[in-house]
């Protein structure tokens, strides 16, 4: 119900922001203006999202990222925070795939090795060792490397991390 109460007031925000921009002529700065606040009130709701109970609503708000045309650092970290500590497997691969655009970004890139060392769930170690070599990321073998050698990973795991520490290498 809060969920939905605050979606009600952040598109009854929108509504009015909208209609007093029609009402007047517009230029491009008060559509910039507009486009600005949109943001700025998807990033809020997404922040917001990620601090619920239910899993649904904290896949709600990382879907919202697609939705934005920049991410702040804010919420870069909150999907960063999302990926290593939720208790949710789902979540935490939804937090992985939006991250994924941001890969250009030396600091992004920097942190998704980083957290290679701080997942448990194997779905997420694959996906991780996957993307990493897709990158070509060089720097992500001795992480990858510490997954092999860690007995608690399953050989299936195993398998898929060696491929694509062969392919980094």
């Amino acid at each position: 119900i809060c969920s939905r109460l605050g979606l009600a007031a952040v598109l009854l925000v929108i509504g009015f922001v909208g209609g007093n921009l029609l009402q007047r002529p517009s230029s491009g700065q008060d559509v910039q203006q507009l486009t600005r606040q949109v943001g700025e009130l998807k990033e809020m709701m997404m922040l917001s999202l990620l601090e619920k109970e239910s899993a649904s609503e904290r896949l709600r708000a990382v879907s919202l990222t697609n939705e934005m045309d920049k991410v702040s650092d804010k919420v870069t970290k909150a999907l960063f925070q999302t990926l290593n500590h939720d208790t949710n497997v789902n979540v935490r691969l939804a937090a992985l795939e939006a991250l994924t655009p941001y890969v250009s970004q030396s600091a992004v890139r920097e942190e998704l090795i980083r957290a290679i060392s701080m997942q448990d769930s194997p779905l997420v170690q694959v996906t991780l060792a996957e993307l990493m070599a897709s990158l070509q990321e060089k720097k992500s073998v001795s992480a990858l490397q510490k997954l092999l050698d860690n007995d608690n990973t399953p050989k299936d795991v195993k398998n898929q991390i060696k491929k694509s520490i062969d392919v980094l290498i």
